[in-house]
C-alpha cells in the first residue's frame, strides 16, 4: 500500500510540475524575446505611406528591442492578404503587422475574409496619425472643393476617383465625402498609391483622396492641387490647406491612422515590450524627423485604449461601408 501511494504521490508531483512547466514556458520565452529577427509586415506596395511609416518604425525597433527587424511586402485585396497572412503567424511576437484604419472597414467590404480584424489580432498601440488631402490635376478647371462639387453636379457621368484599393484609405476618405454631400462619382481601385497618383496627374482621374504623407511630394512639385484635408483642423503641415469642414462639407473628418498588430493571443509581456519600444520611438528625434516628413503626428497609444479604439472604428466604418463598393 505504501508503494502504491508512493507512486500516487509521485504521479501527482509530475503531473504538477508538468502544469507548472507549460505555465512558466510562455513566460521564459517572453522573457527571452526577442532573440531573433521580427518580420514587420507592410500589406501595401513600395513607396506607399504604409510602407514609408513601416520602415520608419523597423529602424526604431531595431534600435529599442536590439534585434532586426525586416520589413516584408506583402501586398493585394485593400491590405487584407499581409493582414490575412499576420493572423495565421505564431503569436510568437516575430511577426507584426503596420495595420491602419483601411483594415477595420474591411470585413463589410470583403465578405469571405479568413479572419476578422479585431477578433483575430492582437492590436498592440498606434504609430502614426495622417490625415488625407483631396487633390486633382493641376490643370482641372476646380481650384477648392465648392468649385469641384459644381463640376461635378455638372457633369455627373464624368466623375472619378482613385484609391490605393477597396477598403484602403483613400476609398474610405471618398466615399464618405460622396456621402456628405451627395456626389455622383465611379471608384477607380488601383494596387497602390503610386500607380493611382500616376493616372491621376495624367488626366485620367477627377481626384483622388491621398495621403499627405505619400502626397506631399507631387503637391510640392506642382503635379496636382491641394484642395483640402481631410482632419477637422488644418495640418501645420500645410497649413494654407483648407480642411473639407470649413470648405462646404460641414463635420467631415477622417485621419488616417497606422498601427502595430499581430496575431491573436501574443504574450502580454511580448506586446508590452513592443508597445514601451514605440513609445521610446516616439520621443527619437530621428523617428520625429520621419514624422514630419510624413506629415504625421505620433501614435504610442496604450494598448487597452488602442483595443478600444479599433472597436468603435470597426464600429463606425462597418456602419458607413454598408452598401459601399465591395470585393464580392
Amino acid at each position: 500500500m505504501t508503494t502504491l501511494n508512493t507512486r500516487r504521490s509521485l504521479l501527482a508531483l509530475a503531473l504538477a510540475l508538468a502544469g507548472c512547466a507549460s505555465v512558466l514556458a510562455p513566460s521564459a520565452q517572453a522573457a527571452d524575446w526577442p532573440d531573433r529577427p521580427i518580420t514587420l509586415v507592410a500589406p501595401f506596395t513600395p513607396g506607399g505611406t504604409t510602407d514609408i511609416v513601416a520602415r520608419a518604425i523597423a529602424v526604431q525597433l531595431q534600435q529599442q528591442l536590439g534585434q532586426t527587424v525586416i520589413v516584408e511586402n506583402k501586398p493585394g485585396a485593400g491590405g487584407t492578404l499581409g493582414a490575412g497572412y499576420v493572423a495565421r503567424a505564431k503569436p510568437d511576437g516575430y511577426t507584426l503587422l503596420l495595420a491602419n484604419v483601411g483594415h477595420a472597414a474591411a470585413g463589410v467590404l470583403y465578405k469571405n475574409l479568413p479572419y476578422d480584424f479585431e477578433r483575430d489580432m492582437t492590436q498592440i498601440t498606434t504609430v502614426a496619425n495622417v490625415p488625407n488631402v483631396l487633390v486633382v490635376a493641376k490643370n482641372f478647371p476646380a481650384n477648392n472643393v465648392r468649385e469641384l462639387l459644381a463640376y461635378a453636379k455638372a457633369h455627373p457621368n464624368d466623375i472619378n476617383y482613385g484609391s490605393a484599393g477597396i477598403g484602403t484609405t483613400q476609398h474610405l476618405s471618398a466615399e464618405l465625402l460622396k456621402k456628405q454631400t451627395g456626389m455622383t462619382a465611379l471608384h477607380v481601385p488601383f494596387k497602390g498609391a503610386a500607380p493611382m497618383m500616376t493616372d491621376l496627374i495624367g488626366g485620367r482621374l477627377t481626384f483622388a483622396l491621398d495621403s499627405a504623407a505619400s502626397a506631399a511630394a507631387q503637391i510640392n512639385g506642382g503635379g496636382v492641387k491641394p484642395l483640402a484635408v481631410t482632419s477637422l483642423a488644418r495640418t501645420r503641415f500645410l497649413p494654407d490647406v483648407p480642411t473639407l469642414d470649413e470648405s462646404g462639407v460641414p463635420g467631415y473628418q477622417m485621419t488616417t491612422w497606422y498601427s502595430l498588430a499581430g496575431p491573436k493571443d501574443m504574450p502580454p509581456a511580448v506586446t508590452d515590450r513592443i508597445y514601451q519600444a514605440v513609445r521610446a520611438a516616439m520621443q527619437d528625434p530621428n523617428m520625429r524627423k520621419s514624422l514630419d516628413s510624413m506629415a504625421a503626428d505620433p501614435g504610442g497609444m496604450e494598448p487597452a485604449r488602442f483595443k478600444a479604439f479599433v472597436h468603435e472604428e470597426t464600429k463606425r466604418w462597418t456602419e458607413l461601408a454598408r452598401g459601399w463598393d465591395s470585393a464580392n
